[in-house]
């Protein structure tokens, strides 16, 4: 078991700790990080193991791109100019973006496109485009404006992995002038003292923890399982074939700081364990005297709003079963979080970010071991969260 640097674990707050060291032998993890506020204050912040790509010990400081998990912190700043106005969750996206009413796109809102249910989980086959062109820039905003949705839109869901920060980029862009990117940083990072960007500074790269896959056996399907014909299942593998990997090759310093610079709103944000878990305490009360929404706020943000329609097909990099609000992905069995009203959400390999209001909890892990996030969550961060619901 590695040694683990505890800056700050809080009495009655050991077993946090207990946990996230078994961790390291079972199941196993190479570099990771805990952190845990609890009315707004922090009671545990952990980080230990090795980065095994530069072969050195977790730094204090050691930051990781988060996958998905960055589509919470999206959805945090809709929340936060929806409390101030700017945004209205209800409103058709083609009031700020009229190209986007193409295709019988003119009655999507935006709550739509941030619950996954817009019908564009990709973009449109066929554009040229290739690499980062498929995940953010004008061509491929344009080529989702033009597109016709795959599904009724509102009528279905199916995860959006990457468009869901393309066409949310675009809607902020619309409405205030700035990027998502922007916004985190004045809306989130800055009055919270946090270490979060989507385009990371380049004087910041060394900070940085890859993460690596662990190997998983090819899957079979079987003739029960072949999709039927022109569904968007069967679909859906040709998309995947253009889509572009999430993570750099790591041998490629360019390719690196090409991945680390780009502003990918849905898979792309640079952070660690206690800047998630800060911004989700900061959703449910004051954090150092920042809060950034209301109560009133919160709760229309997670308002369930797929829980009445169907689900076509799930990517698997955020659980089988998920369920959204506005951006945010609601307590499900591979997120079961603290109870019911957990919200936030997951990254691919294993990265969790979430808020309890009954439990007045904010929660970040990251990991730089990357796994399938199976039908029961992840097994490291289960065992974390069940550590601070038996604390609390």
């Amino acid at each position: 078991m590695p040694n683990a640097t505890e800056p700050g674990v809080a009495e009655g707050f050991g077993a946090v700790a207990d946990a996230f060291h078994q961790n390291f032998t079972d199941p196993g993890d190479d570099a990771a990080a805990v952190t845990v506020l609890h009315r707004g204050r922090t009671v545990a912040d952990l980080w230990a193991g090795t980065d095994v790509v530069h072969q050195r010990p977790m730094p204090a400081d050691g930051l990781m791109m988060v996958a998905s998990c960055s589509k919470g912190i999206t959805a945090t700043v809709l929340a936060v100019l929806v409390e101030r106005g700017v945004l209205d969750p209800e409103e058709p996206v083609a009031a700020c973006w009229p190209e986007f009413a193409a295709g019988g796109k003119d009655r999507v809102t935006l709550a739509m496109v941030a619950s996954h249910t817009a019908g564009l989980p990709y973009p449109p086959l066929g554009t040229g485009l290739s690499g980062l062109d498929l995940h953010r820039g004008d061509a491929v905003t344009r080529a989702l404006a033009g597109a016709t949705p795959l599904w009724e839109p509102g009528t279905a869901m199916a995860y959006h992995p990457v468009t869901y920060g393309t066409l949310l980029d675009e809607i902020v862009r619309r409405a205030t002038g700035s990027s998502i990117a922007h916004h985190v940083r004045t809306l989130i990072a800055d009055p919270l003292g946090v270490d979060m960007w989507m385009g990371l500074p380049e004087a910041l790269t060394s900070r940085v923890v890859p993460g690596c896959w662990e190997p998983v056996a090819p899957s079979s399907l079987d003739d029960d399982d072949v999709p039927p014909p022109g569904s968007y299942a069967a679909l859906r593998p040709a998309f995947l074939a253009e889509n572009p990997p999430m993570d750099p090759d790591y041998s490629d310093p360019v390719q690196v700081r090409t991945h680390y610079a780009a502003e990918r709103p849905a898979v792309g944000a640079i952070t660690d364990a206690r800047s998630l878990a800060t911004m989700y305490a900061a959703l449910l009360g004051p954090v150092e005297g920042v809060r950034l929404v209301e109560d009133r706020t919160r709760r229309s943000m997670t308002v369930p709003r797929t829980d009445d329609v169907e689900t076509l097909v799930e990517s698997g990099t955020a659980g089988p079963d998920i369920r959204f609000g506005v951006g945010y992905q609601l307590a499900s069995p591979s997120m079961p979080g603290f109870g019911p009203e957990s919200f936030g959400h997951t990254g691919a390999g294993g990265r969790l970010g979430i808020a309890d209001p009954e439990h007045e909890i904010g929660f970040g892990y990251v990991t730089s071991r990357m796994r399938d996030i199976g039908p029961h969550g992840d097994p490291r961060w289960q065992a974390l969260v069940d550590a601070v619901r038996r604390c609390i």
